[in-house]
């Protein structure tokens, strides 16, 4: 993430409580904590909450490879979900491979413990800024 550039808002991450924790040189990490109103019937974060963190965890590590002022969409991605999420979750992203149009990147979500809860690898599109 570059220092000199100011944060960009992301109103649908702040809803779920998703925060930036890193974002350079192809990598990324995400944290969304605890919250009883992302829980699914049986109480652990619905799995819609944990693909949105892997999304992000995804789109800012394909970011942080792009020169500045570009931005990402998420073409698509494959989520697997290996255990139930609970507590406060954190996702790690990296790109596997860039290119000056499409960004192929894994992110894998952990529990407090260590655990992985779900994982996914997809293609983001980078977007050049605007003149």
């Amino acid at each position: 993430m570059d220092a000199a550039a100011p944060p960009v808002r992301r109103p649908f991450y702040e809803t779920l409580g998703i925060a930036l924790l890193e974002a350079r040189d192809g990598r990324s990490r995400v944290r969304m904590p605890a919250n009883p109103g992302l829980a699914n019937g049986r109480g652990d974060v619905h799995g819609g909450a944990i693909a949105a963190l892997l999304d992000a965890a995804l789109s800012s590590a394909a970011r942080s490879s792009l020169p500045a002022g570009h931005s990402t969409a998420t073409i698509t991605y494959t989520t697997s979900f290996l255990l139930p999420g609970r507590g406060t979750l954190t996702a790690e992203g990296e790109v596997l491979r860039g290119g000056r149009t499409i960004v192929s990147v894994a992110a894998r979500v952990l529990n407090e413990q260590g655990a992985l809860v779900a994982h996914a690898v997809g293609s983001m599109r980078a977007i050049r800024p605007k003149d």
